[in-house]
């Protein structure tokens, strides 16, 4: 069974893919899925000899980080993001679904209350690289002005940035600094 095919029959999931299987049995039981510009939770919430049914949210790479940390439950990160819940069914043959609030989902549809994901010692350590990546959700840390330049730290290499800045790799961080002639000239960074 194609996951991607059975979830793309749902109206607002045609551009959807499987993005990281975070546990599986005989199949992947909790993934996250891209659709577009968003990231969804989904876990496989029954299957018997006639369907498979998945429910699904959509959330955001801080939630999926502090899970994957163990800092936040399952049930949490599940519930959090967004009131609207998504639950899809399929019988081998045809797609249903249904878009739910969370105050009307059987409580045995969602995660059990209580459970972490219990990593074992750097079990999630890709994906947790990656998820950071691809964080839109980044603080930035700015030193005060030295010697005409503003010191930026960010967590990433991808940075397009104006004639006079550039970048040092500063423990695992990369500093970037900024000429004060720039910032006055409203040069801007393109974080990519």
């Amino acid at each position: 069974m194609n996951i991607e095919k059975v979830f793309s029959k749902v109206p607002r999931f045609k551009n959807i893919s499987l993005d990281k299987v975070l546990f599986e049995s005989k199949y992947p039981v909790m993934f996250t899925c891209k659709n577009d510009n968003d990231i969804y939770l989904f876990i496989c919430c029954l299957v018997n000899s006639n369907s498979i049914k998945w429910i699904g949210t959509k959330t955001n790479y801080d939630i999926l980080i502090a899970m994957l940390e163990n800092e936040v439950t399952i049930r949490n990160a599940f519930l959090s993001v967004t009131d609207e819940k998504i639950v899809i069914e399929y019988n081998g043959d045809k797609v249903t679904y249904s878009i739910l609030k969370s105050d009307n989902i059987q409580k045995d549809l969602l995660p059990t209350a209580g459970e972490y994901m219990d990593a074992e010692g750097d079990e999630y350590i890709q994906e947790i690289k990656e998820f950071k990546l691809r964080n839109d959700n980044i603080e930035y840390k700015i030193q005060p002005l030295i010697n005409n330049y503003i010191f930026i730290y960010y967590p990433a290499k991808n940075v397009r940035l104006p004639d006079g800045c550039f970048i040092e790799e500063i423990e695992n961080n990369y500093e970037i600094k900024f000429s004060i002639r720039n910032i006055q000239e409203n040069k801007v960074v393109e974080w990519v």
